[in-house]
């Protein structure tokens, strides 16, 4: 998966428009190392697959840091366990369960499970032909488990994006940021006004 096609592709479509205060400070308080990390939803299987998954969609690059370095699988975990409501925490175990079922898990456990596995199933389902994507998508059966796995990775995919671009550090540090902005510049090259770089949040 690369990294600066999945940013540019999505944008703010993923349906976050803002951060508010609230959630901003959920995203801050997540601080833990993450090998120390223990889900407050998930089970911790669950949780290593999702910290995999993450990190395989945004890795760490001598450039840039990776999702894992600003604890992104760790917000997305207290996220669901706080503001999610019953049947939408139902829908996103249901659709976790669904890609470890797919990942065929083996006896020895998750641990087992190499970058490849997680690579071939990203892109099985991510990079699917497009017309694949938009079946999948509005898939009516709801026990459809191609497009439940397509639809909880492409959840994932998106929220960690999303909190990828809101977290301090990369708002600060990586994407184009301004504490206090100053006057409205319009019509000139993003490469002469930000090197290139999307806003910060």
């Amino acid at each position: 998966m690369n990294r600066r096609d999945v940013l540019k592709g999505l944008g703010l479509t993923i349906g976050y428009t803002m951060a508010t205060p609230g959630i901003m400070s959920l995203l801050q308080s997540c601080k833990t190392e993450v090998k120390l990390w223990t889900p407050k939803f998930l089970s911790i299987d669950e949780g290593i697959i999702v910290k995999n998954l993450i990190d395989i969609i945004l890795p760490k690059t001598k450039a840039t840091p990776g999702a894992l370095d600003v604890n992104v699988p760790e917000f997305i975990d207290l996220y669901v366990y706080k503001v999610y409501k019953e049947k939408q925490q139902h829908k996103f175990k249901k659709g976790i369960g669904a890609i470890i079922e797919a990942l065929n898990v083996p006896e020895e456990g998750v641990s087992k499970l190499e970058h490849k596995d997680y690579d071939a199933l990203l892109a099985k389902y991510l990079k699917a032909p497009k017309e694949q994507r938009i079946i999948y998508k509005n898939e009516t059966d709801k026990n459809n488990q191609d497009a439940i796995i397509f639809n909880a990775l492409s959840g994932l995919r998106n929220t960690a994006v999303w909190t990828y671009k809101t977290s301090e550090q990369i708002g600060e540090n990586v994407l184009a940021y301004d504490p206090i902005p100053g006057a409205q510049i319009g019509c000139i090259p993003i490469n002469d006004s930000t090197k290139g770089k999307a806003w910060s949040l």
